[in-house]
Order: structure tokens, then sequence, then C-alpha cells
């Protein structure tokens, strides 16, 4: 009898320990501050993050100061700070019962990885920075990655603009509190489509995933949130999860779309009537079917073809002028100057082989505001010329009058981008000249305000045989300025409010004739889009906006988590095999 109670007392700790959750610690939260002196050292090692890397040849310095009050500046905008820091027993105890900390850093200049013993804990980019400001540091460390007595945090940082010198900022203060339950819950949300883009007759499916590091369970409500890309709200619905101890859980809703377009998930985890989580996701449903009607004048064609034979009567007097430093023996590289519809002198920069025969080209249309550069000098048997349109790149004037979407919009005659998409003819105008180029090759390619140059290019000019826009600009405008508030706000701050006589209406009346969904109808050649479903700039319904207007062979590729810029490899990839193919070249 005893062998048989002895055996279900074994049976029963073996199923409680494996089996059962750990009580809620609702224990006070205790905060341990750190001195303000950290070890600081420029530029960037091997294994700076260790404990064991012997650091006693680094500056000491303080919060109190600047770098540059101990004679200290950081290796084009790289540096270190370590510290080793000594958790007192209560505090540690205390940690182990809440399974963690979270570390908390006042405000650090630009971008930052920060460890602990050696083990990252978190990452910050500027991409993250709201409004200007450094935000302060909260990370979560495990209470694995700390020990009883001393402890190293280390972080490693890049800001090569600060005004500050980079590093941390006057008074920055490092502290430890124990970690409360919602510190050690996170959320992600899954998107069915791999690419985020939904057709008919499926409907848009999306997931939230609850993952709690809790040693005890946790109960709450995903409550979903959905919005048309412009803001209207359609409908929100709570779904009840309880998540076990050091496990996840997961919701999953269904939405028919009722149109074509984009919308906005919200997606939060609430639990006591507070929001502890939420993650924002974009998605899209059927974008080809978006309807964005042309809403051109009766003179829209006129208008523009009056404006090629202006340009024409413009001789373009080509200045070449080679340079050295970044010629190779590819490639001489020539900074270019040509004028222009009014005159206007334009500038950019042109790579040409330097071997003997006729080459394909690439024209490559630099984005809004974006400083001039070189173009590739990596042989790949293309030519390339980067043109900088007026006023912008390597023809830009003082920076305050940097608003050139509101300059002259009195009137489509003077209007900012008449004369800077004539420049785009111009500067295929210029690679036709040269006896190098086969100009019966010609690509044209670029992102945002260089995406809708090329839409802009192929819609006006015949010569280019293949189009290949990124993230296009300048689409659409009466949708894209209900759906984001850039740029309405830059012409509503540089040209409404100054004249006092203008309004919305004759600033839209003016903008057709500049609207590249407007143009695209004349597009002939094959054409690849590339977007960012979560572009915040150039949102994709006005991408699609131009895209459903072309006629011609078509395609369009989505890289779903991208913003305002895609950095997925497989994209450049992809646009340059379509370049290669729709030129008739063999590929790469």
């Amino acid at each position: 009898m005893k062998k048989n109670f002895f055996s279900f007392i074994s049976v029963a700790l073996v199923i409680c320990f494996t089996g059962c959750s750990q009580a809620e610690d609702t224990s006070p939260v205790t905060t341990e501050t750190f001195s303000n002196i950290w070890k600081f050292h420029a530029g960037v090692g091997n294994h700076w993050e260790s404990a064991s890397l012997n650091d006693s040849d680094w500056s000491e310095v303080t919060t109190d100061k600047p770098l540059s009050a101990y004679d200290l500046k950081t290796d084009e905008g790289l540096g270190w700070y370590r510290k080793t820091i000594t958790l007192p027993d209560a505090f540690y105890d205390a940690m182990l019962s809440k399974g963690g900390v979270i570390l908390h850093l006042d405000s650090i200049a630009g971008a930052d990885t920060l460890y602990v013993n050696g083990a990252e804990v978190g990452r910050f980019s500027p991409a993250m920075m709201t409004a200007g400001k450094f935000l302060e540091r909260h990370y979560f460390v495990p209470s694995a990655n700390l020990k009883k007595g001393d402890n190293l945090v280390a972080f490693k940082f890049f800001d090569g603009r600060s005004p500050f010198g980079g590093g941390l900022l006057s008074g920055a203060r490092l502290s430890f509190s124990t970690a409360e339950t919602k510190d050690k819950l996170a959320m992600d949300v899954s998107v069915a489509d791999s690419d985020y883009i939904f057709m008919s007759p499926d409907p848009i499916r999306i997931s939230a995933n609850v993952h709690n590091t809790n040693t005890w369970p946790v109960k709450g409500d995903v409550v979903v949130t959905i919005t048309t890309d412009d803001h209207r709200f359609l409908q929100s619905d709570t779904l009840p999860l309880a998540v076990k101890a050091n496990s996840t859980a997961s919701k999953t809703l269904d939405y028919q779309a009722l149109s074509p377009g984009f919308y906005r998930y919200t997606v939060a985890f609430v639990r006591n009537n507070e929001e502890l989580l939420q993650t924002k996701v974009n998605v899209g449903y059927e974008p080809e079917k978006i309807s964005s009607p042309l809403d051109t004048h009766a003179d829209f064609k006129d208008f523009w073809d009056n404006n090629l034979k202006r340009l024409a009567q413009v001789k373009p007097e080509y200045k070449l002028t080679l340079v050295p430093e970044s010629s190779n023996e590819d490639y001489n590289v020539y900074f270019v100057e040509m004028k222009s519809l009014h005159n206007a002198t334009i500038r950019g920069y042109y790579s040409e082989p330097v071997r003997e025969g006729k080459f394909p080209v690439i024209v490559e249309y630099m984005g809004y505001g974006s400083r001039p550069y070189v173009s590739n000098t990596k042989w790949d048997g293309f030519a390339h010329y980067v043109p900088s349109i007026r006023q912008q790149g390597a023809n830009r004037l003082l920076p305050e009058d940097d608003f050139w979407i509101a300059i002259g919009l009195k009137d489509k005659e003077g209007y900012y981008y008449q004369g800077a998409f004539c420049d785009v003819v111009r500067a295929l105008d210029f690679v036709c000249s040269r006896p190098a180029i086969d100009t019966s090759k010609i690509a044209v390619r670029g992102g945002s305000q260089g995406g809708a140059l090329s839409f802009v290019a192929a819609s006006l000019d015949k010569r280019v045989k293949v189009c290949a826009p990124n993230v296009p600009f300048l689409s659409d405008y009466r949708d894209y300025f209900r759906i984001v508030d850039w740029p309405r706000s830059e012409i509503d701050n540089n040209f409404i409010k100054k004249n006092p006589d203008a309004d919305w209406e004759q600033v839209y009346d003016v903008l057709t004739y500049f609207d590249v969904k407007n143009l695209a109808q004349w597009i002939e050649c094959p054409l690849l889009m590339s977007i960012g479903v979560q572009d915040p700039t150039c949102p994709p319904h006005i991408n699609f906006a131009a895209y459903n207007q072309v006629k011609s062979e078509k395609h369009w590729q989505a890289s779903p988590l991208s913003g305002h810029n895609i950095s997925d490899p497989q994209f450049w990839i992809t646009e340059r095999k379509f370049i290669r193919e729709k030129l008739g070249l063999s590929p790469e």
C-alpha cells in the first residue's frame, strides 16, 4: 500500500512539473540604476561585446559630457560603449521570479545593437525614429542572460550625421527593472498569401500569433480593426485568446473584401482593458482591378506634343567632362551637361564602355531630392546614364527651395514638372547621340520619383524599349492625397498658404497634366513594376493606378514587408533579367 501511495505521489509530481504552470508573479516592479561611467572606443572590432575582452585601453567617459569634451570622436559614425554592472542579490532574486528584466537606456543618437554578457538583446534603427527624436531604448533581457554579481552591458552604434557626435546623449542613464507579464509577450501577424496580395475568390486571411514566454498562462483578446487604405473604417472584431505558459496561440480572421484595393489591418492584444501589443499590416486585394479612371482634359495630348516640339527646338549643347577618379578599365565616367526646355541646364553622370562596339543602355532616373551619384562602373554589358532633372541632384539650388512639386502650380504652363518631364526626354536624346549606344536597346528604370519618370519616359518617347519602375511616385493625386499626408502637405505649405486665391480644385486641375496615371496609357513597351506593400510614401494604390492604364505587356512584383525601399536582392535580379530578355540580350 505504501509503495502504491508513493508511486501515486511521484506520478503526480511529474505531471505537475511537466504540465502545471506557475502562478503569475504580481509583486511590485523593482528598479536598479547604475552609474553614468562607460568605456568608449571608436570604430568596430571583433567580439567587442564579449565579457572576456580586455578594455583597459578604452577611454573612460561619462554621459555628463559629449565625446568631444574628451577629444574623442567616432570612426565615420561608428563606435562602442561598454560597462560592467553589479546586480544586488535581492534584485537578482526578484528578477528570477519575474523571468527577466527590462534594460532602460536613455537617448542614443543613431542606430544601435545592444548586448548583455555577449548575447544580443535588442537593436534600433533610424527607421524606428519618430519626428527626429532620439528615442529611449527598452530591451527585454531574459533571466538566463544574467548572473548574480557582475554583468557586462555593451552596445555598438552608428550615426554619421549626428550633431552630438553619436552615442549616448547628455545625461543618459542605464537602469534595470524587473519584467512584468506584458514584457514577456510578443505578437506577429502572418498573412496567408506570400506576397500579401489576394485574388478572388480567396478571402483575405490573416492570423495573429501571440507568444508567451511567461511561466504562467495569459488570457486576453485579439482585436482586429480593418480600414481602407484611405482610413475609412470597415469593421472591428474581438477574438478571445488564451495562451499557455511558454507557448504560442493564434487566432485567424477571414475578410471577404468588397472591392479591389488595399486594406489596413491593426491587430492588437488586449489584457485587462490594456492594449499590450499592436501590429499594423497592409494587404492588397485584386489590385489590377482598382478603378482610377483617367481625368485628362481635351488638350492633354496636344499639350505634350507641343512640349516635345518646343524641346526639339532647344539645341542640347552636350558637354562631357571625364571623371578620372570614377573611371576604370571597363568604363569611362563622364559628368554630362546639356540644355533642356526653357534653356535650363541639366546634368548627370554617364558610364560608357571602354571597349569597341555598340551597347544597350540603362537610363536610371533619380528619386525626389536624391543626391547625384556616379552610374554603374562594374561591367555588365550596358552603358549607364543617371540624369538629374532640373533643380534636383546635380542641378540642386538652395536647400530651402526643395519643394519642387509645389513650384509653379498656378498654371500647367510653367509648372515644375513641365520642364522636368522634358528633361526626362532630353536624357534619352543624349544617349541616342552617343556612337557607342545601340539606340534600339534603351531601358529605363528608377525608384520613387525615378519610377514615375520611368513611366514618363516610356509614355512620351517610343525609343524606350523596356521600362522597370519601382515604387512609382506622382500618380492619382486625388486618391493619393487622401491616403497619405505627404506630398499634399508640401503643396499646402508652399503653394496654397502662400497664394490666398489658390484652391485645391485649381491644383488638381493643373496636376492632371502631370499625373503618371494619365500618361501611362501611351506606353507601348514591356513594363515590370515593383511595389512595397507597406509603402507609406508612394502607397501601392497609386502604383496600380498608373500600372492599370498600361496597355502593353506588363508585369508586377510585390515585396510584402517592404516600405518605400525594396531591399530584397531577388527583386533586382528579376528586374535585370526582365530588361535583358526584353532587349533581346542573352541571360547573364
